[in-house]
């Protein structure tokens, strides 16, 4: 999977680079769990807001906030 220069992920990208199911993404993305965006029926997630989570929790720092997409 190349993301290096990309922005928005499937969710099935999003689910292989977390390492859960594609379900599980989907669970989370409807929950506000991942930052994620609908672009009519399809359903994208924010690779920068995804990454600044994960590097604050690694850091023990409060996750930033960000809003559940519509």
């Amino acid at each position: 999977m190349n993301i290096e220069n990309r922005r928005w992920l499937t969710i099935r990208e999003a689910a292989e680079y977390l390492g859960i199911s594609v379900k599980g993404a989907y669970d989370m993305a409807a929950t506000g769990k991942l930052p994620s965006a609908r672009v009519g029926r399809l359903v994208r997630v924010d690779l920068r807001a995804l990454e600044a989570n994960l590097n604050a929790q690694v850091q023990g720092q409060p996750a930033p906030g960000w809003t559940r997409g519509s």
